[in-house]
């Protein structure tokens, strides 16, 4: 008799919702993704949605650019000079404002579809609870820690990009947050205010695309974390699905228990979600789903292949993640290695009088970027180890009742979740906390060649 593939019914303790929500409102911001993504109606109000977004897009290209050109002027027009300082900080800036505009140009005009592909998989497929058993979790916990994540982050972002606003405020000598050539006088009125005001945009876009950028990549992590939670959850319970399925009795329902706490006694199983347990009295008002479950085997059997699909999900965006990530974090970890080795050797050079709130500046993008790398490093790794629990999970549960019956099919799944998952930058290193470390020492290696460069003249 062909099985039966009705869901399998159980109390919906996780509502779905939409888990990018502010990490899209700052992508939107950052123009690497229309306002217009959600936007509900049709006709003339959609058009002018359209044309608002293009206008705000190609204004944040403007921005950008234009800095950017200014300050490769600046680096040819003062190099061979001998101020080392003021060319290393123009560089800064440089490397910064190029993977700003790197980054809306990637997300928003060269792979917005597999970005798009990645965001509606995970919002309209991810499995808010884990299967009905003796315990479970949900995705709230994911959820909830990626939300104040991104946050922390892209609050720390804008604040130390903004806080070079203050620096012009704080000298009160009509300089700019910025300081690169310019072809005219900008210090006259009007003008000082109009540059004055495309710095503070280009300082918000920085901030922006750098948040999203790697904020995203953390939220995915987390989330994606979340779901192997959920999985973990789902394996370790698979006996008393199978068991509720076939309409079993309190005695075996409480037997089976018993056998399952034995094996359930580790503390910290998850990595963000917290374990509930379920009334073994509400387990027995669920009904046996379909008459050709009602053996064990087969019950079994559909409870199982719900895990795998699961896994199998799981494994797919990740490979999605890779695909979209990869090239990318290729580039920003030499980006990453140059930033923290210029921003270091500047603030070891700024020891003038005048040079305190600079030298907090300088200090907060090295913190910045210490934070992005550190994010980018963690996260992938907390994929990896949660990748490596699945086949932990199915021991859990009291499989030596059922050996007979259920080894080929664990043996078969342990062998396919040995393939654990890691992140990497452009296939070439793995993202983990080894890279964040081996980045650090590589940086400080080359700030140790430019203060003894800076040494000889």
């Amino acid at each position: 008799m062909k099985e039966s593939n009705i869901p399998l019914k159980i109390k919906n303790d996780s509502k779905r919702e939409d888990l990018f929500v502010f990490v899209r409102y700052t992508m939107c911001i950052a123009a690497m993704s229309p306002f217009g993504y959600s936007f509900k109606g049709s006709g003339l109000l959609v058009l002018m949605v359209r044309v608002l977004d293009w206008l705000y897009e190609i204004f944040n290209y403007f921005v950008s650019l234009h800095i950017l050109g200014l300050y490769i002027c600046t680096i040819y027009i003062n190099y061979g000079q001998g101020d080392l300082d003021f060319f290393v900080n123009c560089m800064i800036q440089t490397i910064i404002y190029l993977w700003t505009i790197t980054m809306k140009l990637y997300f928003r005009r060269f792979r917005p579809k597999l970005l798009y592909e990645i965001i509606t998989i995970i919002n309209e497929k991810y499995e808010p609870r884990s299967a009905l058993g003796f315990s479970f979790v949900t995705m709230s916990g994911a959820h909830r820690v990626s939300k104040l994540w991104i946050k922390t982050y892209v609050y720390c972002c804008y604040i130390g990009t903004i806080f070079w606003l203050v620096l012009p405020i704080a000298y009160r000598d009509n300089s700019l947050p910025l300081a690169c050539w310019y072809p005219f006088d900008y210090t006259q009125p009007i003008v000082y205010e109009v540059v004055f005001f495309l710095q503070a945009m280009g300082q918000i876009q920085v901030a922006a695309s750098f948040a999203s950028s790697s904020g995203l990549h953390m939220v995915l992590c987390v989330l994606l974390s979340g779901q192997y939670d959920v999985l973990f959850c789902s394996l370790k319970n698979v006996l008393a699905t199978s068991y509720i399925q076939m309409g079993t009795n309190m005695a075996e329902l409480r037997q089976l228990h018993s056998e399952q706490s034995i094996s359930n006694v580790e503390h910290n199983q998850y990595a963000y979600s917290h374990e509930e347990e379920t009334p073994l009295e509400q387990l027995l008002q669920h009904p046996p789903q379909d008459v050709s479950s009602t053996g064990f085997l087969k019950a079994f059997k559909r409870s199982f292949r719900h895990c795998i699909d699961h896994h199998r999900y799981i494994v797919n965006v990740l490979r999605k993640i890779e695909r979209f990530y990869s090239p990318i974090w290729f580039l920003k970890i030499g980006e990453v290695t140059f930033l923290m080795c210029l921003v270091a050797f500047v603030s070891t050079k700024s020891t003038t009088a005048n040079s305190f709130m600079r030298m907090v500046s300088l200090g907060q993008y090295l913190l910045l970027v210490l934070y992005e790398l550190f994010i980018i490093c963690y996260f992938a790794d907390v994929v990896y180890q949660n990748s490596q629990r699945c086949g932990e999970a199915l021991w859990r549960s009291p499989w030596q009742r059922h050996l007979r019956e259920v080894r080929s099919d664990y043996l078969f799944f342990m062998l396919n979740a040995r393939k654990h998952f890691q992140l990497t930058a452009g296939k070439i290193t793995n993202l983990n906390v080894d890279r964040f470390r081996g980045t650090i020492t590589t940086a400080f290696s080359f700030l140790t060649l430019l203060q003894k460069m800076d040494a000889r003249g």
